[in-house]
Protein backbone atom coordinates (compact mmCIF):
# COMPACT_ATOMS: atom_id res chain seq x y z
CA UNK A 1 0.00 0.00 0.00
CA UNK A 2 3.16 2.35 -0.79
CA UNK A 3 2.41 6.15 -2.34
CA UNK A 4 5.11 7.01 -4.19
CA UNK A 5 3.86 10.26 -5.62
CA UNK A 6 4.51 12.46 -2.76
CA UNK A 7 7.98 12.82 -0.64
CA UNK A 8 7.82 16.54 1.09
CA UNK A 9 10.96 15.85 2.65
CA UNK A 10 9.43 13.29 5.30
CA UNK A 11 11.54 10.98 7.00
CA UNK A 12 8.97 8.95 8.53
CA UNK A 13 7.03 5.77 6.63
CA UNK A 14 5.61 6.79 3.55
CA UNK A 15 3.38 3.66 2.88
CA UNK A 16 0.49 2.55 5.35
CA UNK A 17 -1.08 -0.37 7.48
CA UNK A 18 -4.40 -2.18 5.90
CA UNK A 19 -7.59 -0.98 7.94
CA UNK A 20 -8.99 -4.16 9.74
CA UNK A 21 -11.74 -4.34 6.66
CA UNK A 22 -9.07 -3.79 3.89
CA UNK A 23 -7.41 -7.04 5.64
CA UNK A 24 -10.20 -9.04 5.86
CA UNK A 25 -10.87 -7.98 1.89
CA UNK A 26 -7.74 -8.95 0.57
CA UNK A 27 -7.72 -11.96 3.15
CA UNK A 28 -10.45 -13.19 1.62
CA UNK A 29 -9.13 -13.10 -1.98
CA UNK A 30 -6.81 -16.38 -1.24
CA UNK A 31 -7.60 -19.86 -2.69
CA UNK A 32 -6.34 -21.78 0.37
CA UNK A 33 -4.84 -24.07 -1.91
CA UNK A 34 -4.42 -27.77 -0.52
CA UNK A 35 -0.55 -27.83 -0.96
CA UNK A 36 0.16 -23.69 -0.74
CA UNK A 37 3.40 -22.76 -3.04
CA UNK A 38 3.42 -19.58 -1.30
CA UNK A 39 4.78 -21.56 2.19
CA UNK A 40 7.61 -22.91 -0.43
CA UNK A 41 9.03 -19.38 -1.03
CA UNK A 42 9.61 -18.33 2.62
CA UNK A 43 13.06 -18.89 3.94
CA UNK A 44 11.51 -18.91 7.71
CA UNK A 45 9.15 -21.34 7.32
CA UNK A 46 6.31 -18.71 7.69
CA UNK A 47 3.08 -20.34 7.43
CA UNK A 48 1.28 -18.00 4.73
CA UNK A 49 -1.86 -19.94 4.34
CA UNK A 50 -2.51 -20.34 8.05
CA UNK A 51 -1.88 -16.70 9.33
CA UNK A 52 -3.93 -15.34 6.06
CA UNK A 53 -7.05 -17.58 7.00
CA UNK A 54 -6.72 -16.23 10.80
CA UNK A 55 -7.05 -12.75 9.20
CA UNK A 56 -9.75 -13.68 6.93
CA UNK A 57 -12.01 -14.32 9.89
CA UNK A 58 -11.11 -11.90 12.08
CA UNK A 59 -8.43 -13.65 14.52
CA UNK A 60 -5.70 -10.86 13.97
CA UNK A 61 -3.67 -11.58 17.05
CA UNK A 62 -3.60 -15.49 16.30
CA UNK A 63 -2.28 -14.36 12.87
CA UNK A 64 0.56 -12.25 14.37
CA UNK A 65 1.03 -15.19 17.05
CA UNK A 66 1.42 -17.62 14.48
CA UNK A 67 3.90 -15.84 11.97
CA UNK A 68 6.21 -15.00 15.31
CA UNK A 69 6.64 -18.40 15.89
CA UNK A 70 8.87 -19.24 13.04
CA UNK A 71 9.21 -15.07 12.77
CA UNK A 72 10.29 -12.97 15.22
CA UNK A 73 10.04 -10.27 13.23
CA UNK A 74 6.96 -10.28 12.13
CA UNK A 75 5.78 -5.92 11.17
CA UNK A 76 9.58 -5.54 10.13
CA UNK A 77 9.99 -8.60 7.57
CA UNK A 78 6.50 -7.30 6.25
CA UNK A 79 7.91 -3.86 5.41
CA UNK A 80 10.78 -4.99 4.33
CA UNK A 81 10.76 -8.55 2.45
CA UNK A 82 11.29 -8.53 -1.11
CA UNK A 83 7.95 -11.09 -0.95
CA UNK A 84 7.35 -10.62 -5.01
CA UNK A 85 10.34 -12.77 -5.26
CA UNK A 86 9.54 -15.06 -2.29
CA UNK A 87 6.20 -16.18 -1.29
CA UNK A 88 3.95 -13.92 -3.39
CA UNK A 89 5.74 -14.83 -6.47
CA UNK A 90 4.62 -18.54 -6.04
CA UNK A 91 0.92 -17.34 -5.59
CA UNK A 92 -1.57 -19.51 -6.81
CA UNK A 93 -3.95 -16.42 -7.00
CA UNK A 94 -1.76 -14.70 -9.89
CA UNK A 95 -2.66 -17.08 -12.62
CA UNK A 96 -6.45 -15.21 -12.22
CA UNK A 97 -5.55 -11.67 -11.47
CA UNK A 98 -3.01 -10.76 -9.14
CA UNK A 99 -1.01 -12.27 -6.21
CA UNK A 100 -2.29 -12.25 -2.22
CA UNK A 101 -0.74 -9.16 -0.35
CA UNK A 102 1.51 -11.41 1.88
CA UNK A 103 3.60 -8.68 2.73
CA UNK A 104 0.88 -6.49 3.57
CA UNK A 105 -1.10 -9.03 5.08
CA UNK A 106 1.60 -9.70 7.10
CA UNK A 107 2.36 -5.82 8.16
CA UNK A 108 -1.09 -5.57 9.51
CA UNK A 109 -0.63 -8.74 11.64
CA UNK A 110 2.32 -7.20 12.97
CA UNK A 111 0.88 -3.98 13.77
CA UNK A 112 -2.06 -5.41 15.47
CA UNK A 113 0.57 -6.67 18.03
CA UNK A 114 3.77 -4.97 18.74
CA UNK A 115 6.80 -7.20 20.09
CA UNK A 116 6.13 -4.98 23.95
CA UNK A 117 2.39 -6.80 23.68
CA UNK A 118 3.00 -10.24 21.87
CA UNK A 119 2.84 -13.31 24.94
CA UNK A 120 6.50 -15.22 25.63
CA UNK A 121 6.65 -18.38 23.79
CA UNK A 122 6.82 -21.84 25.67
CA UNK A 123 10.22 -21.88 27.06
CA UNK A 124 12.60 -25.19 28.05
CA UNK A 125 13.74 -26.56 31.01
CA UNK A 126 17.23 -23.49 32.15
CA UNK A 127 20.28 -25.80 31.52
CA UNK A 128 23.16 -24.42 32.32
CA UNK A 129 25.38 -23.59 29.59
CA UNK A 130 25.84 -19.95 28.35
CA UNK A 131 25.98 -19.10 25.02
CA UNK A 132 27.42 -15.20 23.42
CA UNK A 133 25.65 -13.69 20.38
CA UNK A 134 28.11 -11.69 18.49
CA UNK A 135 25.73 -9.24 16.81
CA UNK A 136 21.96 -7.85 17.38
CA UNK A 137 21.09 -7.74 14.05
CA UNK A 138 17.88 -10.02 12.48
CA UNK A 139 20.45 -13.39 12.49
CA UNK A 140 21.50 -12.89 15.91
CA UNK A 141 18.27 -11.90 17.63
CA UNK A 142 16.87 -14.73 15.94
CA UNK A 143 19.41 -17.43 17.06
CA UNK A 144 19.30 -15.56 20.84
CA UNK A 145 15.27 -15.98 20.87
CA UNK A 146 15.69 -19.89 19.76
CA UNK A 147 18.84 -20.73 21.98
CA UNK A 148 16.54 -19.22 25.14
CA UNK A 149 13.40 -21.22 24.04
CA UNK A 150 16.04 -24.15 24.47
CA UNK A 151 16.62 -23.09 27.81
CA UNK A 152 20.27 -21.36 26.90
CA UNK A 153 21.42 -18.62 28.97
CA UNK A 154 22.21 -16.47 26.41
CA UNK A 155 24.47 -12.78 25.67
CA UNK A 156 24.19 -10.67 22.67
CA UNK A 157 27.29 -8.72 22.34
CA UNK A 158 26.54 -5.31 20.33
CA UNK A 159 29.33 -3.02 18.70
CA UNK A 160 26.87 -0.40 18.56
CA UNK A 161 25.34 1.69 21.30
CA UNK A 162 21.99 -0.06 20.17
CA UNK A 163 20.35 -3.17 19.41
CA UNK A 164 19.00 -3.68 15.73
CA UNK A 165 21.87 -3.82 13.74
CA UNK A 166 20.87 -2.30 10.16
CA UNK A 167 17.52 -2.55 11.19
CA UNK A 168 17.66 0.76 13.37
CA UNK A 169 20.88 2.01 11.77
CA UNK A 170 20.92 1.09 7.78
CA UNK A 171 17.32 1.11 6.69
CA UNK A 172 15.90 4.58 6.17
CA UNK A 173 13.30 5.40 8.42
CA UNK A 174 10.97 6.31 5.85
CA UNK A 175 11.24 2.52 4.94
CA UNK A 176 10.64 1.27 8.82
CA UNK A 177 9.98 3.59 11.30
CA UNK A 178 12.90 3.82 13.66
CA UNK A 179 10.26 3.38 16.95
CA UNK A 180 8.26 0.31 15.71
CA UNK A 181 11.38 -1.63 15.02
CA UNK A 182 12.81 -1.22 18.38
CA UNK A 183 9.49 -2.40 19.80
CA UNK A 184 9.36 -5.61 18.06
CA UNK A 185 13.09 -6.11 18.91
CA UNK A 186 12.06 -5.63 22.63
CA UNK A 187 10.55 -8.99 22.04
CA UNK A 188 14.01 -11.05 22.79
CA UNK A 189 14.61 -9.21 25.40
CA UNK A 190 11.39 -9.94 27.31
CA UNK A 191 12.77 -13.64 26.10
CA UNK A 192 15.36 -13.24 27.92
CA UNK A 193 18.38 -12.80 25.99
CA UNK A 194 20.73 -10.01 27.50
CA UNK A 195 21.47 -7.24 25.10
CA UNK A 196 24.70 -5.82 25.67
CA UNK A 197 25.43 -2.70 23.80
CA UNK A 198 29.37 -1.65 23.31
CA UNK A 199 30.65 -4.84 22.84
CA UNK A 200 32.38 -4.60 19.52
CA UNK A 201 36.24 -6.03 21.15
CA UNK A 202 34.70 -9.44 21.94
CA UNK A 203 36.75 -12.19 20.31
CA UNK A 204 35.20 -15.97 20.19
CA UNK A 205 38.33 -17.65 21.77
CA UNK A 206 38.28 -15.16 24.36
CA UNK A 207 34.65 -15.87 24.96
CA UNK A 208 35.60 -19.11 25.25
CA UNK A 209 38.10 -18.63 27.62
CA UNK A 210 36.07 -16.78 29.84
CA UNK A 211 33.09 -19.75 30.34
CA UNK A 212 30.48 -19.56 27.25
CA UNK A 213 29.98 -22.69 25.72
CA UNK A 214 29.71 -21.98 22.61
CA UNK A 215 29.75 -18.38 20.68
CA UNK A 216 27.24 -17.47 17.51
CA UNK A 217 29.21 -14.73 15.29
CA UNK A 218 25.99 -12.58 13.45
CA UNK A 219 28.18 -9.78 13.40
CA UNK A 220 26.76 -9.10 9.90
CA UNK A 221 28.87 -6.59 6.77
CA UNK A 222 30.07 -3.79 8.51
CA UNK A 223 32.78 -2.14 7.28
CA UNK A 224 32.58 -0.10 3.70
CA UNK A 225 34.08 -0.22 0.84
CA UNK A 226 35.39 2.82 -1.24
CA UNK A 227 36.64 2.53 -5.07
CA UNK A 228 39.79 4.66 -4.54
CA UNK A 229 38.86 7.12 -7.19
CA UNK A 230 40.90 10.55 -8.06
CA UNK A 231 39.10 13.01 -5.50
CA UNK A 232 37.59 10.42 -3.03
CA UNK A 233 38.96 13.29 -0.64
CA UNK A 234 36.89 15.89 -1.22
CA UNK A 235 34.83 17.39 0.91
CA UNK A 236 31.44 16.10 0.41
CA UNK A 237 32.10 12.89 -0.66
CA UNK A 238 30.33 10.02 2.31
CA UNK A 239 30.16 6.31 2.15
CA UNK A 240 25.94 5.24 2.12
CA UNK A 241 26.20 3.07 5.73
CA UNK A 242 27.13 6.32 7.15
CA UNK A 243 24.69 8.52 5.76
CA UNK A 244 22.44 5.91 7.23
CA UNK A 245 23.29 5.70 10.19
CA UNK A 246 23.12 9.67 10.99
CA UNK A 247 19.81 9.74 9.53
CA UNK A 248 18.35 7.08 11.60
CA UNK A 249 20.24 8.86 14.74
CA UNK A 250 18.02 12.27 13.84
CA UNK A 251 20.53 14.45 11.52
CA UNK A 252 19.84 15.62 8.59
CA UNK A 253 23.27 16.23 6.71
CA UNK A 254 23.03 18.83 4.02
CA UNK A 255 23.77 17.29 0.70
CA UNK A 256 23.27 20.11 -1.20
CA UNK A 257 20.63 20.05 -4.50
CA UNK A 258 22.99 17.84 -7.02
CA UNK A 259 24.28 14.56 -5.57
CA UNK A 260 25.46 11.29 -7.26
CA UNK A 261 25.30 7.76 -5.96
CA UNK A 262 27.47 5.57 -6.79
CA UNK A 263 26.02 1.96 -7.24
CA UNK A 264 23.12 -0.52 -7.82
CA UNK A 265 22.11 -2.44 -4.63
CA UNK A 266 20.02 -1.85 -2.25
CA UNK A 267 21.55 0.25 0.30
CA UNK A 268 22.51 2.73 -3.26
CA UNK A 269 18.65 3.08 -3.36
CA UNK A 270 18.17 3.41 0.07
CA UNK A 271 20.88 6.42 -0.11
CA UNK A 272 19.26 8.04 -3.29
CA UNK A 273 15.97 8.18 -1.88
CA UNK A 274 17.10 9.43 2.10
CA UNK A 275 19.36 12.04 -0.14
CA UNK A 276 16.18 13.14 -1.87
CA UNK A 277 14.43 13.34 1.37
CA UNK A 278 17.27 15.71 2.68
CA UNK A 279 16.37 18.27 -0.04
CA UNK A 280 18.28 17.49 -2.78
CA UNK A 281 16.80 18.45 -6.35
CA UNK A 282 18.15 15.89 -8.92
CA UNK A 283 20.12 12.16 -7.71
CA UNK A 284 21.68 10.61 -10.43
CA UNK A 285 22.52 7.25 -9.48
CA UNK A 286 25.02 5.86 -11.73
CA UNK A 287 26.28 1.80 -11.88
CA UNK A 288 28.08 -1.10 -13.53
CA UNK A 289 24.53 -3.00 -14.52
CA UNK A 290 22.09 -2.53 -16.71
CA UNK A 291 18.70 -2.33 -15.16
CA UNK A 292 18.17 -6.13 -15.75
CA UNK A 293 21.56 -6.78 -14.08
CA UNK A 294 21.00 -4.58 -10.69
CA UNK A 295 21.26 -6.60 -7.97
CA UNK A 296 18.46 -3.85 -5.95
CA UNK A 297 15.08 -5.80 -5.71
CA UNK A 298 12.90 -4.86 -8.33
CA UNK A 299 10.10 -2.83 -6.40
CA UNK A 300 12.68 -0.97 -4.68
CA UNK A 301 14.43 0.07 -8.28
CA UNK A 302 10.22 0.67 -9.87
CA UNK A 303 10.44 3.00 -6.59
CA UNK A 304 13.31 5.28 -7.18
CA UNK A 305 12.15 5.83 -10.61
CA UNK A 306 8.69 6.86 -9.84
CA UNK A 307 10.17 9.00 -6.72
CA UNK A 308 12.51 10.69 -10.11
CA UNK A 309 16.08 9.10 -9.35
CA UNK A 310 17.91 9.28 -12.56
CA UNK A 311 19.71 6.52 -13.90
CA UNK A 312 23.47 5.99 -15.44
CA UNK A 313 23.07 2.49 -15.94
CA UNK A 314 26.22 0.21 -17.65
CA UNK A 315 28.69 3.10 -16.57
CA UNK A 316 31.96 3.27 -14.59
CA UNK A 317 33.16 5.89 -12.32
CA UNK A 318 36.59 8.11 -13.41
CA UNK A 319 36.74 10.22 -11.06
CA UNK A 320 35.22 12.75 -8.35
CA UNK A 321 36.01 16.78 -9.15
CA UNK A 322 36.25 18.99 -6.64
CA UNK A 323 37.17 23.14 -6.85
CA UNK A 324 38.61 24.62 -3.20
CA UNK A 325 38.34 21.35 -1.24
CA UNK A 326 35.04 20.84 -2.09
CA UNK A 327 32.94 18.25 -4.79
CA UNK A 328 31.57 20.03 -7.77
CA UNK A 329 31.15 17.11 -10.43
CA UNK A 330 31.76 13.74 -10.60
CA UNK A 331 33.00 12.03 -14.58
CA UNK A 332 31.94 8.44 -16.00
CA UNK A 333 31.85 6.91 -18.55
CA UNK A 334 29.54 3.61 -20.45
CA UNK A 335 31.18 0.16 -20.74
CA UNK A 336 30.34 -2.83 -22.07
CA UNK A 337 31.28 -6.39 -20.77
CA UNK A 338 33.51 -8.30 -22.26
CA UNK A 339 32.37 -11.82 -20.82
CA UNK A 340 28.22 -11.75 -20.48
CA UNK A 341 27.03 -12.48 -16.97
CA UNK A 342 30.52 -11.29 -15.58
CA UNK A 343 29.03 -8.51 -12.99
CA UNK A 344 32.76 -6.94 -11.81
CA UNK A 345 34.68 -3.77 -12.23
CA UNK A 346 37.66 -6.17 -13.97
CA UNK A 347 35.11 -7.45 -16.65
CA UNK A 348 33.98 -3.97 -17.60
CA UNK A 349 35.42 -2.56 -21.13
CA UNK A 350 35.32 1.04 -21.99
CA UNK A 351 32.91 2.69 -24.34
CA UNK A 352 35.37 5.19 -26.46
CA UNK A 353 33.69 8.11 -26.61
CA UNK A 354 31.35 8.01 -24.08
CA UNK A 355 32.74 10.07 -21.26
CA UNK A 356 30.32 12.40 -19.13
CA UNK A 357 30.50 14.40 -16.09
CA UNK A 358 27.38 15.27 -13.91
CA UNK A 359 27.33 18.24 -11.75
CA UNK A 360 27.32 17.35 -7.94
CA UNK A 361 27.61 18.90 -4.46
CA UNK A 362 27.88 15.66 -2.91
CA UNK A 363 28.96 11.77 -4.35
CA UNK A 364 27.97 8.97 -2.21
CA UNK A 365 29.31 5.32 -2.37
CA UNK A 366 27.16 2.41 -2.06
CA UNK A 367 29.44 -0.21 -3.46
CA UNK A 368 29.14 -2.89 -0.51
CA UNK A 369 30.96 -4.05 2.55
CA UNK A 370 33.01 -6.29 4.10
CA UNK A 371 33.33 -8.43 7.11
CA UNK A 372 35.60 -5.99 9.33
CA UNK A 373 36.45 -8.74 11.56
CA UNK A 374 39.17 -11.59 11.78
CA UNK A 375 38.93 -13.86 14.28
CA UNK A 376 41.69 -16.75 15.90
CA UNK A 377 41.09 -19.98 13.77
CA UNK A 378 38.13 -19.13 12.10
CA UNK A 379 37.98 -19.12 8.07
CA UNK A 380 37.69 -16.29 6.45
CA UNK A 381 37.77 -15.09 2.78
CA UNK A 382 39.30 -11.89 1.72
CA UNK A 383 35.88 -10.09 1.85
CA UNK A 384 35.54 -11.63 5.53
CA UNK A 385 33.31 -13.84 4.85
CA UNK A 386 32.76 -16.92 7.41
CA UNK A 387 33.39 -20.24 6.07
CA UNK A 388 30.63 -22.70 7.97
CA UNK A 389 29.43 -25.87 7.60
CA UNK A 390 26.16 -25.55 6.00
CA UNK A 391 24.38 -28.05 8.25
CA UNK A 392 25.52 -27.37 11.41
CA UNK A 393 26.42 -23.71 10.68
CA UNK A 394 29.91 -23.55 12.72
CA UNK A 395 32.85 -22.22 11.60
CA UNK A 396 36.40 -23.44 11.07
CA UNK A 397 36.56 -23.44 15.22
CA UNK A 398 35.38 -25.70 17.57
CA UNK A 399 32.38 -24.05 19.55
CA UNK A 400 31.98 -21.29 17.07
CA UNK A 401 29.32 -20.69 14.66
CA UNK A 402 28.03 -18.23 12.52
CA UNK A 403 24.85 -16.74 10.55
CA UNK A 404 23.67 -13.93 8.36
CA UNK A 405 25.27 -11.68 6.15
CA UNK A 406 28.74 -12.28 7.38
CA UNK A 407 28.37 -15.81 6.32
CA UNK A 408 26.28 -15.12 2.87
CA UNK A 409 27.59 -12.34 1.87
CA UNK A 410 24.85 -9.87 1.88
CA UNK A 411 20.97 -10.81 1.74
CA UNK A 412 17.06 -10.82 2.91
CA UNK A 413 16.27 -9.96 6.63
CA UNK A 414 14.17 -13.10 6.23
CA UNK A 415 16.98 -15.44 5.25
CA UNK A 416 18.99 -13.80 8.08
CA UNK A 417 16.04 -14.65 10.41
CA UNK A 418 16.80 -18.40 8.63
CA UNK A 419 20.12 -18.44 8.92
CA UNK A 420 19.93 -17.62 12.38
CA UNK A 421 17.36 -20.47 13.66
CA UNK A 422 19.45 -22.85 11.48
CA UNK A 423 22.57 -21.86 13.52
CA UNK A 424 21.02 -22.20 17.15
CA UNK A 425 20.04 -25.40 16.08
CA UNK A 426 23.55 -26.14 15.20
CA UNK A 427 24.75 -25.03 18.69
CA UNK A 428 22.17 -26.68 20.68
CA UNK A 429 23.12 -30.15 19.06
CA UNK A 430 26.92 -29.11 19.64
CA UNK A 431 26.12 -28.42 23.19
CA UNK A 432 23.92 -31.37 23.81
CA UNK A 433 26.64 -34.41 21.96
CA UNK A 434 29.54 -32.31 24.23
CA UNK A 435 26.87 -33.26 27.40
CA UNK A 436 26.51 -36.72 26.05
CA UNK A 437 30.13 -37.27 24.94
CA UNK A 438 29.37 -37.94 21.19
CA UNK A 439 31.31 -35.87 18.18
CA UNK A 440 28.16 -34.58 16.49
CA UNK A 441 29.01 -31.08 15.29
CA UNK A 442 32.18 -31.37 16.39
CA UNK A 443 35.58 -29.56 14.75
CA UNK A 444 35.23 -28.91 11.10
CA UNK A 445 39.16 -28.97 10.34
Amino acid sequence: MSDTTTRSGALVESDRTYAPHEAVLEASRCLMCEDPPCNRGCPADVDARRFIRKIRFGNFLGASRLIREANLLVGICGRLCPQEILCMEHCTRAELDSPIDIAGLQRFAGDVELGTLAPLPEMADERGERVAVLGSGPGGLAAAVELRKAGYRVDVLERSGTAGGLLTRGVPPFRLDRSFAESELEYAKRVGANVLPGRGDANPAELLESGYDAVLVAVGLWKPYKIGLPGEELDGVLVASDLLASVADGERPDLGKRVVVIGGGNVAIDAATTALRLGAERVDLCCLESHDEMPAFRSEIETAQAEGIEFHTRTMPAAIVGEGGKVVGYEGFGIRWKEPGLLVPSNAEKIHGTEFRLAADSVIEAIGQSGGDRYDGVETDRRGIVAVDPDTMMTSRTGVFACGDVTSGGATVVQAVAEGKKAAEGVDRYLRAREDGTSEGGDRR
